[in-house]
Protein backbone atom coordinates (compact mmCIF):
# COMPACT_ATOMS: atom_id res chain seq x y z
CA UNK A 1 0.00 0.00 0.00
CA UNK A 2 1.72 3.48 -0.79
CA UNK A 3 1.00 6.79 1.57
CA UNK A 4 -1.93 7.75 -1.07
CA UNK A 5 -4.09 4.91 -0.20
CA UNK A 6 -3.57 5.65 3.71
CA UNK A 7 -5.97 7.62 5.18
CA UNK A 8 -4.62 9.81 8.00
CA UNK A 9 -5.47 8.93 11.42
CA UNK A 10 -6.17 11.04 14.14
CA UNK A 11 -4.32 8.79 16.80
CA UNK A 12 -0.99 9.12 14.58
CA UNK A 13 1.52 6.95 16.49
CA UNK A 14 4.48 10.01 15.68
CA UNK A 15 7.76 10.96 17.58
CA UNK A 16 6.39 14.21 18.43
CA UNK A 17 3.14 16.46 17.47
CA UNK A 18 2.22 16.69 14.17
CA UNK A 19 2.53 20.44 14.76
CA UNK A 20 6.06 20.53 16.01
CA UNK A 21 6.88 18.07 12.88
CA UNK A 22 5.02 20.92 10.65
CA UNK A 23 7.10 24.02 12.48
CA UNK A 24 10.54 21.81 11.97
CA UNK A 25 9.61 21.28 8.32
CA UNK A 26 8.38 24.48 7.75
CA UNK A 27 12.42 26.09 9.44
CA UNK A 28 14.21 22.88 7.48
CA UNK A 29 12.22 24.38 4.22
CA UNK A 30 13.48 28.13 5.00
CA UNK A 31 16.77 27.23 5.13
CA UNK A 32 17.68 30.00 7.60
CA UNK A 33 20.98 29.24 9.65
CA UNK A 34 19.41 26.91 12.41
CA UNK A 35 17.86 24.94 9.36
CA UNK A 36 20.79 22.41 9.61
CA UNK A 37 20.22 21.97 13.51
CA UNK A 38 16.69 21.42 12.86
CA UNK A 39 17.43 18.79 10.25
CA UNK A 40 20.14 17.09 12.03
CA UNK A 41 17.33 16.80 15.12
CA UNK A 42 14.57 15.30 12.73
CA UNK A 43 17.47 13.17 11.70
CA UNK A 44 18.65 11.77 14.73
CA UNK A 45 15.22 10.99 16.32
CA UNK A 46 14.46 9.10 13.25
CA UNK A 47 17.59 6.79 13.53
CA UNK A 48 17.06 6.50 17.24
CA UNK A 49 13.53 5.55 16.66
CA UNK A 50 14.50 3.10 14.20
CA UNK A 51 17.83 2.00 16.65
CA UNK A 52 14.95 1.37 19.34
CA UNK A 53 13.31 -1.78 17.59
CA UNK A 54 10.07 -2.24 16.49
CA UNK A 55 7.56 0.31 18.06
CA UNK A 56 10.36 2.66 17.28
CA UNK A 57 10.25 1.46 13.64
CA UNK A 58 6.69 1.94 13.59
CA UNK A 59 6.95 5.31 15.53
CA UNK A 60 9.71 6.33 12.66
CA UNK A 61 7.30 5.07 9.79
CA UNK A 62 4.78 7.37 11.02
CA UNK A 63 6.64 10.21 11.39
CA UNK A 64 8.08 10.17 7.93
CA UNK A 65 4.79 9.92 6.61
CA UNK A 66 3.13 12.72 8.09
CA UNK A 67 6.25 14.62 7.20
CA UNK A 68 5.58 13.55 3.82
CA UNK A 69 1.83 14.72 3.66
CA UNK A 70 3.39 18.02 5.83
CA UNK A 71 5.76 19.18 2.64
CA UNK A 72 3.01 18.99 0.50
CA UNK A 73 1.83 22.46 1.49
CA UNK A 74 5.20 23.99 0.67
CA UNK A 75 5.25 22.40 -3.03
CA UNK A 76 4.87 23.55 -6.62
CA UNK A 77 1.63 20.71 -6.71
CA UNK A 78 0.25 22.42 -3.69
CA UNK A 79 0.09 25.93 -5.26
CA UNK A 80 -0.54 24.91 -8.54
CA UNK A 81 -3.77 22.91 -6.84
CA UNK A 82 -4.62 26.11 -4.96
CA UNK A 83 -4.83 27.58 -8.22
CA UNK A 84 -6.93 25.18 -9.74
CA UNK A 85 -9.03 25.44 -6.80
CA UNK A 86 -9.59 28.83 -7.02
CA UNK A 87 -10.22 29.09 -11.04
CA UNK A 88 -12.97 26.27 -10.04
CA UNK A 89 -15.03 28.33 -7.65
CA UNK A 90 -14.83 32.18 -9.68
CA UNK A 91 -16.34 29.40 -12.31
CA UNK A 92 -13.69 29.88 -14.58
CA UNK A 93 -12.92 25.75 -15.45
CA UNK A 94 -14.78 23.96 -17.95
CA UNK A 95 -16.46 20.72 -16.18
CA UNK A 96 -13.80 18.40 -17.59
CA UNK A 97 -11.32 20.15 -15.73
CA UNK A 98 -12.70 20.55 -12.14
CA UNK A 99 -10.41 19.66 -9.61
CA UNK A 100 -12.12 16.45 -8.10
CA UNK A 101 -12.43 15.47 -11.42
CA UNK A 102 -8.94 15.89 -12.57
CA UNK A 103 -7.47 14.47 -9.07
CA UNK A 104 -9.87 11.07 -9.17
CA UNK A 105 -8.39 10.40 -12.74
CA UNK A 106 -4.76 10.46 -11.94
CA UNK A 107 -5.20 8.63 -9.07
CA UNK A 108 -7.22 5.69 -11.11
CA UNK A 109 -4.74 6.01 -13.94
CA UNK A 110 -1.88 5.93 -10.99
CA UNK A 111 -3.28 2.78 -9.46
CA UNK A 112 -4.30 0.69 -12.10
CA UNK A 113 -3.15 -2.38 -12.72
CA UNK A 114 -2.44 -2.52 -8.46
Amino acid sequence: MSIADEPTCAGENLLFAREELASDIASILKGDEHSPEVLAHLLIMLRDAIAGGLDGINRAHGTLRAAVELTFTHSRAHAAALRLYLLAQEGRLKVADEPVRLINAAIERGTAGR
